[in-house]
């Protein structure tokens, strides 16, 4: 494979300017010669097994027989694999579509098939989906995910972890990494699967983490989610959007694919194609043609010619996709249902209700009848139904008027139809885990602890339900950090976030993770979502016990300066004046209580004030003015 295809896609396979590694290795190429006839022979082609049980249980070989992808695979061969890749996942996806597209529907409250918004401009809708889920995703992303970096009980080791951990707070925080986290919430809320992308940006020349919309995704679907968010397929394929001009940019001019599809003065127009990963290599289709491909960029190589260890945090290069599922049984690469999926029914029995309650006013409204045998023509009577509805009079020559004219009224709806609807509003706050989070799930409680303790409810649901999956994806993303430093960063990289001591520092350090493994985690609970009035009265009686020092009681606080706060608590117990070392008549005050305090201690009369003209003589004692008493 040509070396400027490396140059062109990433522009960073050179000699690491941290290590002094040569980052573009040579290939051990391996001639993959396989007939057509290899591809049919007992393949499924369109075909995509159903039954998953009969799967986890058969011997042999249980899918379609695929040879193995590698660098130096004719590009004929990985276009036949790719073409059937795609077409397993398109016919795959359709009734997952139909979840998806409902999810989202809800969620936005079309709640309505088109006969029904015809009949009615704006159909009333009581979007209980919608808000139980914008009510639980601040809940859920509350709180940025605390990186916990370590290596070894060394003095160097400990340094050398607490560099990373400044450079890992610093990206989660210029990424906008908590905004990000609840988009793929928001993303496997409604389509069953969260999906983040760690890329490197040429331009900004940083890594960042995009979050990618499930419908562009291509996976297979015999392959599923771990535990630790990793996804066990050996492909995945991202559709993709640029224009003309940036793949050229990205790719090279040579490309003629991308070249014969418009004229020069066009270039300005949109392609899409599609970038297919597996662990070890990244190809681009277009129109099913192979345009180009290279080994995984995110990782560095051996170099064949000088034996010196490249420095990667993984021990093998990676797909750059981190999953989010949770409602996952081991079948599929998404969830099998959705907090969404399970509230479907209660939403529409909640929109049959309103309309009910709705119909039911507007039917209490009454109507009014005219009897035949009165006498009165259609026109006659209209005119006196206009004048009863409106409020005035009617004449009857003969008879009872109640004989000619009555009005029609509606019975009112029993009880059990507004307690049906309470309930199950109710029940989707339930499911999603916010009762205590919103006004109305707890207007049945009459005292604040309990409103506190049905809150509190809430966040140990989310928390131990969701937000543990949250943290393990966080995690995900911050190893995935640490990778792309030992590929991408340079010196330039590390004096914009640590300045140039510890820039040295830890290029002098990083020989370290050569022999000893740095250990990336999230703050277990660092997520989880805490009542704040909870944990600050907690605070107090840890602080009343003697339990708790002043810096953390100040942080519990959530005072903006915590350790600021506790040094002027210091000075206040031990030298209070030193809190007022500007202000002069402070420290006279405290030099005279000083002095008093010596004086007395050692027997001794504090000295009387000097007389001053509030003072005058009289006789042989000095009376002051301000002890004669004022008649």
């Amino acid at each position: 494979m040509a070396q400027d295809a490396i140059y062109h896609y990433g522009g960073k396979h050179e000699p690491c300017k941290l290590t002094g590694n040569i980052m573009f290795p040579a290939f051990l190429f391996v001639r993959m010669g396989i007939i057509d006839s290899f591809y049919s022979l007992g393949a499924r082609i369109n075909k995509v097994k159903s039954d998953t049980n009969a799967v986890e249980t058969e011997e042999g070989v249980i899918s379609d027989l695929m040879p193995a992808m590698r660098i130096d695979t004719e590009n004929e061969e990985i276009e036949k694999l790719a073409t059937t890749w795609k077409s397993n996942w398109d016919n795959y996806k359709k009734d997952l579509e139909i979840k998806q597209e409902d999810n989202e529907k809800y969620w936005k409250g079309e709640h309505f098939s088109p006969l029904e918004m015809s009949a009615q401009e704006r159909p009333i809708v009581d979007n209980l989906i919608f808000e139980s889920l914008e009510t639980f995703l601040p809940i859920a992303t509350a709180k940025n995910p605390e990186p916990v970096v370590s290596m070894d009980d060394s003095k160097e080791g400990s340094f050398f972890a607490g560099l990373n951990k400044d450079i890992l707070v610093y990206l989660a925080d210029i990424l906008r990494l908590k905004n990000r986290l609840k988009t793929v919430v928001r993303y496997w809320s409604l389509y069953l699967v969260g999906i983040s992308k760690i890329t490197w940006d040429e331009r900004e020349d940083e890594m960042t983490v995009q979050t990618i919309r499930p419908s562009r995704i291509i996976l297979n679907p015999e392959s599923t989610i771990n535990e630790d968010m990793e996804y066990t397929g050996d492909y995945i394929g991202e559709y993709k959007q640029d224009t003309v001009e940036d793949l050229l940019a990205k790719f090279g001019s040579k490309t003629k694919e991308i070249t014969s599809l418009v004229a020069n003065d066009k270039r300005g127009s949109k392609v899409q194609y599609i970038e297919w990963w597996t662990d070890s290599m990244v190809f681009w289709t277009l129109k099913g043609k192979v345009f180009n491909k290279i080994r995984n960029p995110h990782f560095n190589y051996d170099e064949e010619t000088k034996n010196i260890a490249p420095l990667n945090h993984f021990k093998r290069s990676k797909k750059p996709y981190i999953f989010l599922s949770i409602f996952n049984l081991g079948k599929h690469p998404h969830d099998e249902t959705s907090l969404i999926g399970q509230n479907l029914s209660s939403q529409d029995l909640i929109n049959k209700r309103v309309r009910q309650i709705d119909r039911n006013v507007d039917f209490m409204n009454g109507g009014w009848g005219v009897s035949g045998a009165s006498g009165l023509d259609k026109e006659a009577a209209q005119k006196m139904i206009h004048a009863a509805r409106y409020g005035g009079g009617l004449f009857v020559p003969t008879g009872k008027v109640s004989d000619v004219l009555s009005r029609i009224d509606a019975s009112p709806l029993p009880g059990d139809v507004y307690q049906s609807l309470a309930d199950a509003r109710l029940e989707i706050r339930n499911i999603f885990g916010v009762r205590g989070s919103t006004p109305e799930g707890t207007v049945g409680e009459q005292t604040v602890r309990g409103k506190l303790i049905i809150k509190g409810q809430d966040s140990s649901r989310i928390g131990g339900g969701i937000t543990e999956y949250l943290e393990q994806y966080a995690d995900q993303i911050f190893n995935w950090f640490i990778q792309m430093i030992y590929v991408y960063y340079d010196t330039q990289n590390l004096q914009r976030i640590l300045g140039d001591e510890k820039t040295a520092q830890y290029s002098q350090l990083l020989r370290l993770a050569e022999t000893k493994a740095l250990k990336v985690s999230v703050k277990e609970g660092s997520l989880i979502p805490k009542d704040d009035l909870t944990k600050r009265n907690e605070a107090i009686d840890l602080w009343s016990a003697g339990a708790l020092d002043p810096i953390t009681l100040f942080e519990r606080l959530d005072d903006p300066n915590p350790y600021e706060t506790a040094k002027k608590l210091f000075l206040w117990k031990t030298m209070p004046q030193l809190l007022f070392a500007e202000d002069q008549e402070a420290q006279n005050a405290a030099a005279m209580a000083q002095q008093q305090k010596l004086m007395q201690e050692g027997g001794v009369s504090p000295p009387q004030p000097q007389n001053t003209p509030d003072t005058v003589q009289s006789g042989s004692g000095d009376v002051a003015l301000n002890q004669v008493p004022i008649q």
